[in-house]
């Protein structure tokens, strides 16, 4: 049996319990309690009360309520509350009429002594009034709330599904970014290291394999991910001039904390872009670990005119992306705090992620 079907059983039983609890008390429980012998006529006008309620009740929640009050046409569910209560109301005084019911209960019911004539009649049953009014009220608020749990749902639903084709389409533009810029580094090495740049393809096809088989899932061991930082960085010292400096710390061992893959490199990335200049002695720090189940890293570097390498115009691409990848998988579980300090002429960056 499935989900839905249990759950549609269990909606069922609750109805029919419902039901019957207030069909005991309206129909049996009060004239029970008379300690009388009560004519069947009496009887046969509590269960047709009792049916028109629940026909009421139903009629109410599945047309009247959608229709009209969740339209915003609510004059007209007003309208309509109306008429069916004075219905009800006629009704029933129709029935008492046609099956003489007030002749046949005084027959049964003694007349109080301190009256001294027969129960004046009443225009309107007040305890009918009462029980239609309830019901329908009670109707009306199930319809409601049952409306606005399915709009949640709908809205949880879709709302996932969007972030799912979000997720996958902003990993999908950080891969090509990152391959786009390391392809570069490794055709300019090149030119002027045969031996390392053919090291820079090693780690670059090992880098390759973790993103063909690790981040095709949501979540990749923190262990390979800050092995695949550590065979970009040291991708990226080959590249480097001797006047600049990469400091790079990290914890070891690294517990395998499961993480969504891609997350760190392109902080990373983006300090090696714009924290490098060939001309001027430059410095790049990062440090990245674990604290109290916590993931750290800060990256912090000089800030240099990004120089130019053909075909990388698009290299704002990452650092967007991975904005909103922290937002979408990490809501009110991470920090991003991102400083430019215009006099130092540094750029610094931390990041913390609860892996808890």
């Amino acid at each position: 049996m499935t989900r839905e079907n249990t759950k549609g059983g269990v909606l069922v039983a609750m109805h029919l319990l419902a039901w019957a609890l207030l069909g005991f008390v309206l129909v049996f429980y009060q004239p029970l309690s008379w300690g009388v012998s009560l004519p069947v006529v009496f009887w046969i006008k509590q269960l047709l009360n009792f049916g028109l309620l629940v026909a009421l009740f139903y009629f109410n929640a599945r047309y009247l309520v959608p229709r009209y009050l969740l339209n915003n046409r609510i004059l007209a569910f007003i309208l309509w509350v109306v008429v069916l209560v004075v219905f009800m109301l006629a009704l029933s005084k129709i029935v008492d009429q046609q099956l003489e019911i007030r002749r046949h209960m005084e027959h049964i019911m003694p007349r109080p002594r301190h009256r001294g004539g027969p129960k004046p009649r009443h225009l309107v049953d007040g305890i009918l009034l009462m029980t239609t009014l309830l019901v329908m009220g009670v109707s009306t608020s199930m319809a409601v709330i049952q409306r606005w749990q399915a709009d949640a749902r709908l809205r949880d639903t879709v709302e996932k599904q969007n972030i799912t084709s979000e997720l996958a389409l902003l990993k999908a533009q950080i891969n090509p970014h990152f391959f786009f810029n390391t392809l570069n580094n490794i055709y300019a090495l090149s030119y002027t290291n045969v031996e390392e740049s053919r090291e820079a393809t090693l780690t670059l096809s090992r880098m390759m394999r973790y993103l063909l088989y690790e981040t095709q899932q949501d979540m990749a061991p923190l262990s390979r991910e800050f092995a695949f930082i550590d065979d970009y960085i040291e991708l990226m010292k080959l590249r480097v001039q001797s006047s600049s400096h990469v400091q790079y710390t990290r914890d070891e061992p690294v517990p395998d904390y499961p993480i969504a893959p891609m997350l760190l490199l392109p902080f990373i990335e983006n300090a090696f872009k714009h924290g490098i200049n060939a001309s001027q002695q430059s410095e790049i720090s990062i440090q990245a670990g674990l604290s109290n189940e916590a993931l750290k890293l800060h990256v912090e570097n000089a800030i240099f005119p990004a120089q130019h390498v053909p075909g990388a115009e698009s290299g704002g691409i990452g650092l967007a992306n991975t904005r909103r990848r922290l937002n979408l998988l990490y809501p009110g579980k991470h920090r991003l705090e991102i400083q430019t300090d215009e006099r130092e002429n540094t750029y610094k960056v931390d990041l913390t992620i609860d892996l808890a």
